[in-house]
This record gives structure tokens, sequence and C-alpha cells, in this order.
């Protein structure tokens, strides 16, 4: 499976993942989030920022730590099955 454009949705993770954070973050696409600091509050947030963003409801099945523990994981599971392309 082909997906399409991750490179601008990691993007748009990068934005929101720096808002929920509150400042400027400086880490890759692969960095383990958890390591940074995004716990279960953090992730809650960023998920309803997300959904509101892309205009999507992300299914609770999909709500694994594993999905959210890079940037490049949550934009993965967004392009993959939610379709988002922007």
């Amino acid at each position: 499976m082909t997906i399409p454009m991750v490179s601008i949705v990691e993007r748009i993770v990068f934005e929101k993942i720096s808002e929920v954070f509150n400042r400027e973050v400086q880490i890759s696409y692969d960095t383990d989030l958890r390591n940074e600091g995004l716990d279960s509050v953090k992730t809650i947030e960023l998920i309803v920022n997300l959904e509101i963003e892309f205009d999507i409801e992300i299914d609770d099945q999909d709500l694994l730590v594993e999905n959210f523990s890079t940037i490049h994981k949550i934009a993965i599971l967004l392009s993959g099955k939610y379709g988002v392309k922007q």
C-alpha cells in the first residue's frame, strides 16, 4: 500500500505536538515521544487536536500507545487508515 504525502502530514503532526507541549520541539520524526514527555493527558490532547485539524474521528481500536509513539507512526496511521492527504 502506498501512503500518500506522509511528509506533509508529518509536518502538521509535528506542529500539533509543539502546541501540546506548549513549546517548539527539537525532535526527529522517529523520536519516541514518550521519552520527550508525551503522557496520557498530552496524548489525548494531541488526538483531539488531530481529529479537529483533519476532520476525522480516530477509532477506539487505533488508540494504542504504539500508534502514537512517533510522529512518523502517527502520520502513517492518519494517511493509511484515515486517508489524510494534505
